[in-house]
């Protein structure tokens, strides 16, 4: 955000966390680095399904290391799972093996919830002592801090996964788009690049040649890294040696224009039949990953392939994202992602 947000109750960070990851997770250990009294890095993980508590809770305290200027951490669970017979709450066995691994590393867990799709309780009180009585999801989304995100206009998807309308345009789109490929393919990259920035920087832009015009340019390989390139890097006349900037090493990004170039992308998706889908769903998985949001990444990344059988970038996208590995720039808190008005 532009300006800090205040957050003061448990509600105001569970209702934080669909708008920093971009939906409502569920089976979810999602754990929030706290930097003294404020909020740092969030980690999305699928709940653990077997066991090796231990492994588990190594691993997260592994990703937690990241941010370096960590003070301890919250955690919230994400389940309709009931827990097992002998245990007092849900991944008793891995919440008591964060709990060991986290002390260890000097960052213990401050505090920790348990959410369904029916409530939300306190996960570490004792349950005699009456202060983990379930509360109603409605103080979560009913929140001031949940209005003062949505008023700054942040949204979110209510489900995970991601999913895209069929294409209802115009029949002949897909063959205004091969007849204005041969153009796009003898021209000079500057041509592309002009008209993506156009785009870019200003409203009004959806009128249905300019979008078969920018459909065409995506799908010119080169053409398309160097748009890609040109949504961090402006002046970048190429899209040779990249790789840095691709990976998200070394870049502080405008966000604004990072989140104006997903939404005309999303637009642009709208306007394209399938088959041509696949760059503009790369580029919105790429640039959810420069954001650190890994899930929103991942699945942008499989409907690329879905879309495109064998589109190599989202598939060498999708093997980065699923390796682990974030990126550079939003391990860096000077360089992270903001979500802005």
């Amino acid at each position: 955000m532009n300006d800090a947000i205040r957050i003061s109750s448990p509600a105001d960070i569970l209702g934080f966390i669909p708008h920093t990851l971009g939906f409502t997770p569920r089976e979810s250990f999602v754990f929030l680095t706290l930097r003294e009294n404020t909020l740092g890095a969030t980690l999305r993980v699928d709940a653990p399904l077997f066991g090796d508590a231990v492994g588990f809770a190594r691993s997260m305290v592994n990703y937690l290391a990241v941010d370096e200027q960590a003070t301890a951490v919250l955690l919230a669970i994400y389940t309709d799972d009931a827990p097992a017979a002998s245990a007092p709450r849900p991944f008793h066995d891995h919440v008591e093996a964060v709990i060991q691994e986290l002390e260890i590393a000097g960052t213990p867990l401050k505090d920790a919830w348990l959410v369904t799709s029916e409530h939300w309780q306190n996960l570490l009180c004792d349950s005699d002592a009456g202060c983990c009585l379930p509360e109603p999801l409605e103080s979560i989304t009913d929140g001031q801090l949940n209005a003062e995100l949505i008023f700054r206009g942040s949204s979110y998807q209510k489900e995970p996964g991601t999913t895209y309308a069929l294409f209802t345009g115009p029949a002949d789109t897909a063959e205004q788009i091969r007849e204005a490929l041969p153009g796009v393919l003898a021209g000079e990259l500057h041509s592309g690049r002009t008209l993506w920035a156009d785009a870019l920087t200003r409203d009004g832009w959806t009128d249905p040649a300019t979008a078969v015009a920018l459909l065409a340019c995506f799908q010119r390989p080169d053409l398309r890294d160097v748009m890609f390139c040109n949504v961090i890097d402006p002046e970048q006349p190429d899209a040779e040696g990249s790789g840095d900037l691709l990976i998200g090493q070394g870049i502080a990004p405008d966000w604004n224009r990072v989140d104006r170039a997903q939404e005309l992308a999303r637009l642009l998706i709208d306007a394209a039949p399938e088959g041509y889908r696949a760059p503009l769903l790369t580029l919105i998985g790429w640039l959810a990953y420069l954001k650190g949001q890994s899930s929103v990444a991942g699945d942008h990344f499989a409907l690329a392939i879905a879309d495109t059988p064998g589109y190599r970038l989202a598939e060498l996208m999708e093997q980065l994202v699923n390796r682990g590995t974030i990126a550079p720039v939003a391990q860096d808190a000077a360089t992270a992602y903001k979500r802005h008005r």
